[in-house]
Formats: structure tokens, C-alpha cells, sequence
């Protein structure tokens, strides 16, 4: 059960670490047209080890 918790918790960093970068492609290509997203300014999720061990 561990093991699948893992894995899921990798694959949502994954998703979220897309999805904030996507925001970012946008929001350079639109500039101030595109509304801001209050959720993604918090720093609610700090960097995990996985994700940090994915980086080095």
C-alpha cells in the first residue's frame, strides 16, 4: 500500500509541476489579459524528496 501511495504522490507532483509551468507558458504569451489564479501564488505545496531527487 505504501508502495502505490508513492507512486501516486509522484505522479501528482508531476501534474502539479505541469500544470504551474503551463500557467507560466501562458500567462508570458497573454501577459495581464490572463486572469490571475490565486491558488497557484500560495506556496501550499513545498518540494517533496522525489521531486527534488527527479531535479538533481
Amino acid at each position: 500500500m505504501t508502495r502505490q501511495w508513492s507512486k501516486r504522490e509522484i505522479q501528482i507532483v508531476s501534474v502539479i509541476e505541469s500544470t504551474v509551468g503551463m500557467v507560466g507558458d501562458l500567462q508570458a504569451i497573454a501577459g495581464k489579459a490572463m486572469p490571475e489564479i490565486p491558488s497557484l501564488d500560495n506556496p501550499l505545496l513545498e518540494a517533496t524528496p522525489e521531486s527534488q531527487r527527479k531535479l538533481a
